[in-house]
């Protein structure tokens, strides 16, 4: 019978490498925005702009033919679910959802913002590679619960950077190794790292 979703049964071990990325790009919070837009094309302001729907294609490629060894496709993707009239919930789905189409996969969206633990108690279930897509300020709860301390992990993911990928690597101590990785995909990504701490 089909698993529940949401509802994992215990994994033999924990995933072996859990990624974290931002949503793409969204309209500025003053002045004259790029507008946010549906994948059809039509204005939403809750949704990805131009250049964030651009990030959310180049993942594709990125996470299924990485380039970088630190990099895994993802057997599981999370996101928070899709909310019309909230940004910060669409947008991560939006984000994720190019790379789950050309995987055949489908995001799991049983965990809303807010839900951080419960969130990171189910990814635990999971075997294999993880990737989930949330918004930036709550990313460092994710990476806390992860990793069981406030300190290892950037406290902030900067605001103005939707270009980085958090790693956590199991190690054999059962505990997981944080790590950083620029994604360099669209003009004007950055190549520094925030600090821990």
């Amino acid at each position: 019978s089909a698993e529940p979703k949401g509802h994992a049964m215990p994994a033999s071990q924990p995933p072996s490498k859990i990624m974290l990325i931002r949503h793409g790009e969204k309209p500025p919070p003053e002045g004259p925005p790029p507008a946010g837009v549906h994948e059809d094309g039509t204005q939403h302001d809750q949704s990805l702009i131009v250049r964030g729907w651009q990030r959310a294609g180049a993942l594709v490629g990125f996470f299924t033919h990485p380039w970088d060894p630190a990099i895994e496709t993802p057997a599981w993707i999370y996101s928070p679910p899709r909310k019309h009239d909230d940004g910060d919930h669409g947008r991560p789905y939006e984000t994720a959802t190019p790379l789950a189409a050309r995987l055949n996969l489908a995001p799991d969206t049983s965990f809303s913002l807010e839900q951080e633990e419960p969130l990171v108690g189910d990814v635990r279930t999971r075997a294999g590679v993880v990737l989930i897509a949330w918004e930036h300020k709550r990313i460092p709860r994710i990476a806390n619960a992860l990793l069981g301390d406030t300190t290892t992990a950037p406290q902030q993911w900067p605001g103005d950077r939707f270009d980085l990928v958090w790693l956590f690597d199991l190690q054999p101590d059962g505990r997981y190794r944080f790590g950083q990785r620029p994604q360099l995909l669209l003009h004007g990504d950055r190549t520094d790292l925030p600090t821990s701490g």
